[in-house]
């Protein structure tokens, strides 16, 4: 096969030196599904991401004309000697979930665009008081529905003359009798137009008079015979009015004061007359009012013309609840039961509140939980005119001084988002709300689950007309096949509504998965990272089936993986190895998985070879619980009115089926009631509501390490969020060099900008040049070659190395060079008991992979430091008391693991039992459920069919 050839058909790579990639020469055959696995931090990520992914948005970038690539010229070529056959690339990454308030799984996948086209053609407006579909009328259809109404009746067809601006009365009655109508109705008497115009010549050419008046256009019985002349008079008649007039059909004598009880009644010269109201605008044919068209816009929450004006389309407000700002509510006002207002700083508004306490009899002695609603709205509403403003003022007036960052915190630290008073968490304008389709608003079909929305959406196709299908056939084709996609990925038990940054890492990546499908792209390189993360293994199946349908497309798929099924199922296999760190980087292994478990002795072909041999071992005693967690009633998203318990002092897994409640139950429910028991502040918003909680006193503090991503600034590195970062800077600044040039540890800090980091990338050694239509690109910085400081910084050196020279160290090399600083030692060791001792201590957070990020949260843990700003406690020694030991929630731990480092966050879990913690899992991987000492399977299915405890044993 000659050279060109060989590039058609392959992704070929020459030299390839990113990060800790040793220089090899590697071919990837295109429209093939390959996975690249191997160990954590082996450089699995820097091949996909790195070079595949950034050469094909590279290359793509080319093709763009010269005038715009003036702007891209700053795009680095990854470091490799040759690249050859590579399609256009999209990459896939595990923080595929967005922090947007408006960003959900139905704007992700723009099935809601499609859904909006469906409601505005084929929808119904329909009249919230009535409950009755709104309709356009022309005179025929008018005539008909009038003939229907009340055949043999008297009637007589009315309307309002156009109102315009400093008009009077005379002039519209005058502009009225030039079109040919003689009678009006005034102030309930029929009149000749002529003989009002006559009688009040002075009242009626003052445009301050104002009176009510119609003009009668005809007078008729209602009778088949006078069709024609009913129709030409209503054509007449909406030519001159607008659009509007209305029928008022004889009803009988009445009294003026019975008929006023009456809303569709008038009474004309003492007798009752029934008012049907007509229009060419789409109206209520009972109650008159009327409605705007329905169009795609109006029912999109992010457009002007859709959102909520009060949330701006997010469904939710901003402020104050007493949830969050009295977590202990056995406390009195006096004993600082509203805790925000026990500081300092905000003390006054406490003492305002005891002031006027005794003026209207709000006890200030007796716990919050037994005060009354009425002592409870004056808290939270105040009395404006005492000028105490409560809750409520005290929000917006931290609102207004949000731009200062003391007061930004405290109002994040204790403000709610609470459903907006308006739409009520629809996200869209009131009139949204009238359009309906086979029972449904388009809020109500976005909250339905997707198995039952995708039934939902079969049965309005077969009830749509043929012309309607017809019309609508490239809308319900995409509609249907995006919903499939996401049933068939085992997302079925999730909604449209469901906000994309409360998704889980698989969660999200499946999601934008279906975008990928729906766009119909080929010959396209897609890269993506560990979509099964977050999936039960018996769901596995259904991701490997959407990958396949991508490479199906004629795309080629690079999948970067570890699960075991994904591995078994691929084309071809890449193992990176043997290690991690500098001791990787190499392909190790490449061909097809079963050459990889036969012939290869690498470690993926080890695991899988030894999974199944061990899937019944564990390596020490399980552990029995003596202390339990019990909890009562239950309520969160799926789970309804759910009892149980769960053990202390041991390792506890949650597992169960994805969907089936477990992070509704640990996180959204279980762990805000346990911090609101405690007393401390909670990091996630609680949804779920617990009747009953015992057993939090036999703990003392409670922490939550869940997916989100690593909290902390651009410029964070391993070294800061261990916490030892401000120690290494203390020995820089105690060198002889420093202390003559007046260097402070100050100095060699790159978050400081009084420091000595580079003023043009501001200490992060990468400049970002944003994109508006590409992702933004990253260049490493011209004026200091990506080393964050000043040359003169650079020049102090401990023992030979600078500041830049020690955070290009590992964790293992950066213990031996410190040795002898204890402190720094200490929470290095942190990093290699997780696994970590490859790391560079430098490294930007942004950079690791999800498997790293998630033992660097361990190693936080194990050193005894908050990451940013949670608030983590330091598990050093063994408690003393029981009242001492710290609950540690951790969120699906083994993202982004290889089975060989399974064992190592197993040592660190194990480490905290040992030293007299408790440890909760929420967890999918068989590896961690076998090694763990009590399981709670909660099933039996997803959404719906879930939210139970079907099993719990140890």
């Amino acid at each position: 096969m000659t050279e060109q050839n060989l590039s058609s058909s392959n992704i070929v790579l020459e030299g390839v030196r990113v990060h800790n990639l040793k220089n090899f020469n590697l071919q990837i055959a295109r429209n093939l599904l390959t996975v690249i696995c191997g160990v954590s931090g082996s450089g699995k990520s820097s091949l996909a991401f790195d070079v595949l992914f950034a050469e094909g948005q590279r290359r793509y970038v080319e093709t763009f004309s010269p005038y715009a690539r003036q702007f891209l010229d700053r795009i680095e070529r990854p470091d490799v000697d040759r690249i050859e056959g590579i399609p256009p690339a999209i990459a896939i990454r595990q923080n595929a979930r967005t922090n947007s308030a408006r960003s959900t799984i139905g704007t992700r996948t723009e099935i809601v665009d499609y859904l909006r086209i469906l409601f505005a053609e084929a929808g119904d407006v329909v009249c919230p008081e009535c409950d009755l579909p709104a309709v356009r009328m022309t005179a025929d259809s008018a005539t008909e529905f009038l003939l229907k109404v009340g055949e043999g009746w008297r009637a007589m067809l009315v309307f309002d003359p156009v109102d315009q601006e400093d008009t009077s009365v005379a002039e519209r009655l005058e502009q009225q009798r030039r079109h040919g109508f003689a009678r009006c109705i005034i102030n309930g008497v029929s009149l000749s137009i002529d003989d009002v115009l006559a009688a009040r010549p002075d009242r009626c050419d003052s445009p301050d008079y104002k009176v009510s008046v119609q003009i009668i256009a005809d007078r008729i019985r209602l009778d088949r015979s006078a069709a024609g002349r009913i129709a030409e008079s209503l054509e007449q008649i909406f030519a001159v009015a607008d659009g509007r007039c209305a029928a008022l059909v004889e009803a009988g004598v009445t009294t003026e004061s019975s008929a006023s009880t009456a809303s569709a009644t008038v009474i004309v010269d003492g007798k009752q007359w029934q008012v049907v109201p007509l229009s060419v605008r789409l109206m209520c044919r009972q109650c008159g009012h009327e409605f705007e068209t329905a169009t795609p816009e109006m029912l999109n929450f992010q457009s002007p013309l859709g959102a909520c004006p009060t949330c701006e389309g997010t469904g939710q407000v901003s402020g104050m609840s007493f949830d969050r700002v009295v977590p202990d509510t056995s406390l009195s006002l006096q004993d600082g039961a509203i805790r925000p207002w026990t500081t300092p700083a905000y003390r006054h508004e406490l003492d305002e509140l005891l002031a006027l306490a005794a003026d209207f009899d709000l006890p200030v002695n007796v716990p919050f939980a037994e005060l009354t609603s009425r002592h409870r709205q004056l808290i939270h509403d105040g009395v404006p005119e005492c000028r105490f403003g409560g809750l409520t003022g005290f929000h917006r007036w931290l609102v207004r001084n949000r731009y200062k960052q003391g007061v930004s915190v405290w109002l994040n630290r204790w403000r709610s988002w609470l459903d907006c008073p308006d739409c009520h968490g629809s996200r869209l304008i009131a009139s949204a709300g009238c359009v309906k389709l086979r029972g449904l608003t388009i809020t109500t079909a976005a909250q339905q689950e997707l198995d039952q929305l995708a039934e939902w959406v079969d049965a309005v196709v077969a009830d749509l007309s043929d012309e309607m299908q017809s019309a609508l056939s490239s809308v319900v084709a995409q509609l249907t096949s995006r919903l499939r996609f996401l049933n068939d990925c085992g997302l079925s038990y999730l909604s449209l509504d469901r906000s994309m940054r409360t998704l889980s890492g698989g969660e999200a990546q499946r999601v934008v998965l279906t975008s990928a499908l729906g766009s119909g792209l080929i010959n396209t390189l897609y890269v993506l990272d560990e979509p099964t993360s977050g999936l039960h293994p018996n769901d596995a199946a259904k991701v490997i089936a959407a990958a396949r349908q991508l490479q199906r497309l004629g795309n080629t798929v690079v999948v970067v993986e570890h699960d075991p099924d994904f591995i078994r199922a691929a084309d071809l296999i890449v193992e990176i190895g043997p290690a991690a760190g500098a001791a990787g980087g190499n392909v190790v292994f490449q061909g097809t998985p079963a050459e990889l478990i036969h012939t290869a002795q690498t470690a993926t072909a080890t695991g899988l070879t030894d999974l199944d041999a061990s899937s019944h071992t564990i390596s020490r005693p399980r552990r029995t619980p003596s202390r339990w967690l019990s909890f009562v009633g239950v309520r969160c998203h799926n789970i309804c009115d759910l009892s149980g318990r769960l053990p202390l002092d041991v390792i506890c897994v949650v597992t169960g089926v994805s969907g089936s409640g477990k992070s509704s139950l640990i996180v959204d429910a279980l762990y805000p009631a346990i911090c609101q028991k405690l007393g401390q502040p909670c990091a996630v918003e609680a949804d779920g509501v617990v009747a009953e909680l015992t057993g939090v006193e036999q703990i003392a503090d409670i922490c939550l390490l869940d997916q989100s991503p690593l909290r902390g600034s651009s410029r964070s590195i391993p070294a800061t969020m261990i916490g030892c970062f401000d120690d290494i800077r203390k020995v820089l600044a105690d060198t002889h060099e420093a202390r003559k040039r007046n260097y402070r540890a100050g100095t060699f800090s790159f978050n400081s900008a009084k420091g000595g980091r580079c003023p043009d990338c501001e200490g992060r050694g990468v400049v970002t040049v944003e994109m508006q239509f590409l992702a933004d690109i990253q260049t490493t910085c011209e004026a200091c070659h990506g080393r964050r400081f000043r040359p003169d910084v650079l020049e102090v050196r401990h023992r030979n190395r600078n500041i830049d020279d020690i955070l290009q160290m590992t964790a293992d090399d950066a213990f031996l060079f410190f040795n002898g600083q204890q402190r720094i030692q200490q929470r290095l060791n942190a990093l290699r008991q997780a696994g970590l001792g490859y790391l560079c201590i430098g490294q930007p957070v942004s950079t690791l992979s999800g498997g790293e990020a998630q033992r660097l949260r361990i190693a936080a843990l194990l050193a005894g430091v908050p990451l940013a700003d949670e608030s983590v406690p330091v598990p050093t020694s063994r408690s003393t008391t029981a009242a001492a030991a710290t609950l540690f929630v951790l969120d699906e731990p083994s993202t982004g693991l290889h089975l060989r480092d399974i064992s190592a966050l197993m040592k660190c879990l194990n480490h905290l039992v040992e030293i007299g913690h408790s440890v909760i899992v929420i967890e999918h991987d068989p590896q961690v459920v076998r090694h763990c000492d009590v399981v709670v399977e909660l099933g039996p299915g997803p959404g719906r069919h879930g939210g139970r405890i079907v099993s719990a044993a140890d």
